[in-house]
């Protein structure tokens, strides 16, 4: 197996033979991206490559995996470092969004991984798996229909009449079975069973045959025929939970960010703007709730204005939003883009901070942000990078609303936490009357 490494916005060329140091694909690859891209661009209205000079192709703003046959192409977010610290911090923010608990020796697995970022997401599955599995495979009570010689349970009267009107010797029972057979360890063994037929290394292979193994007693359960809405958790089994969701990236591709498949043509792929959100959002709301406020994600959802007839028109929905005791402290919109620092206004847009404004002025909040990621050419980073007080009426300035700018260090995520806090605790937007007694 061979893996060509690129980040976003980094071209592959077509050429006579696979040449993954110099990003080169032969043409049947080529052709094989291309139909890749179309296909998911009519499903998701967006595209993976986009064609360059010289019939290149241009990653866009998706990172995961794209198996070729025996080769695969992984595309990895534009953060500064190394490709093992590039992974190491892509799996960690996969991780935390799937609240997927890594510890340190979790992370210096990943670390030390040579795979790429899909055989890192399948060995840490397998490994998170076991740990599950050697507390004990969940068992659940599920109701049972069949048609039985002796009684078992109770009868259903309506089954009896049509299955049994001329035979007195067979009973249509439905009874309740203390069994592995239920949906949550379906969903777990297909996703075991797609990711045996795309894994390429040994350990992997040989711990996903062993944990199929496991779920011997389990009945084979086609991808489309998952049902979803009962392989839930519950109290007894919350600890599969973030497995589970997991188990859903590998084997449904209805998720926004996320397509998926079988051999071959098997992909992961996670939208960066979609994962930055949901990072800065988990991490926020773990951080904030430490200072006395409650983070939502994806709301509460406003509208900017009414039509004659009273319906609301022009949905409002921020991407992070901190409420204390005294209402809104703060709104995070974030962007997946890179300032750049000799542009002007480094590259804001008019139409993010006329966004901005709309959220200060509908949720009445002091400080709505704008958040980017940090890379090195904007220099050393601080908490604030631009501030803007809103005009009030009469074209006065609010100085008790402002719509700011900050940049999100990713190259240590250990140091997000501490990024996030200097954002507000310093900047004043976070006081005393804001926190929850």
């Amino acid at each position: 197996m061979a893996v060509l490494e690129l980040r976003e916005f980094e071209r592959i060329t077509c050429g006579e033979a696979f040449d993954p140091e110099n990003r080169v694909v032969t043409a049947g690859q080529h052709r094989a991206l291309e139909r890749f891209s179309e296909e998911y661009q009519k499903q998701h209205k967006v595209a993976v490559f986009q064609h360059g000079p010289r019939k290149s192709l241009v990653a866009q703003n998706f990172v995961g995996v794209v198996n070729l046959g025996r080769d695969q192409v992984e595309i990895l977010p534009k953060i500064e470092g190394a490709v093992p610290q590039v992974r190491h911090n892509l799996v960690t923010m996969i991780s935390v969004v799937l609240d997927l608990a890594l510890y340190d020796s979790d992370s210096s697995k990943v670390e030390k991984h040579s795979g790429s970022i899909l055989e890192v997401l399948i060995g840490l599955f397998c490994q998170k798996l076991w740990q599950c599995v050697r507390m004990g495979i969940v068992r659940q009570y599920e109701v049972r229909n069949e048609n039985l010689a002796m009684l078992r349970g109770r009868i259903s009267m309506p089954e009896q009449i049509r299955l049994n009107l001329a035979r007195p010797d067979r009973l249509a029972c439905v009874f309740d079975e203390f069994s592995e057979n239920h949906p949550l360890n379906q969903a777990l063994k297909a996703a075991l069973q797609v990711l045996r037929r795309v894994a390429k290394t040994q350990a992997n292979q040989r711990n996903l045959a062993e944990l199929l193994f496991c779920f011997q007693d389990v009945n084979d359960v086609a991808p489309p025929a998952i049902d979803w809405s009962r392989a839930g958790t519950n109290r007894l089994s919350a600890r599969y939970k973030p497995l589970l969701a997991m188990a859903r990236l590998f084997i449904e591709g209805k998720s926004p960010d996320v397509v998926s498949g079988s051999g071959d043509g098997f992909a992961l792929l996670f939208d960066m703007n979609q994962l930055f959100e949901s990072y800065v959002g988990a991490v926020a709301k773990r951080v904030f709730a430490k200072e006395g406020l409650e983070v939502s994600l994806q709301g509460p959802k406003r509208h900017l204005a009414r039509v004659a007839t009273g319906s609301p028109v022009f949905e409002l929905k921020p991407d992070i939003v901190a409420r204390g005791a005294e209402g809104i402290a703060f709104i995070i919109d974030t962007k997946w883009k890179r300032l750049k620092e000799q542009a002007y206004r480094e590259g804001v847009t008019s139409t993010d901070v006329y966004q901005m404004y709309a959220y200060s002025t509908q949720y009445a909040s002091p400080d709505v942000l704008l958040l980017y990621p940090h890379h090195r050419d904007l220099g050393e980073w601080k908490s604030r990078r631009a501030e803007y007080w809103v005009h009030g009426v009469g074209g006065t300035f609010d100085l008790n609303q402002r719509v700011c700018v900050s940049s999100l260090d990713l190259q240590d995520l250990k140091t997000v936490p501490d990024q996030l806090r200097s954002m507000f605790l310093a900047g004043g937007s976070i006081t005393p009357e804001n926190l929850v007694n």
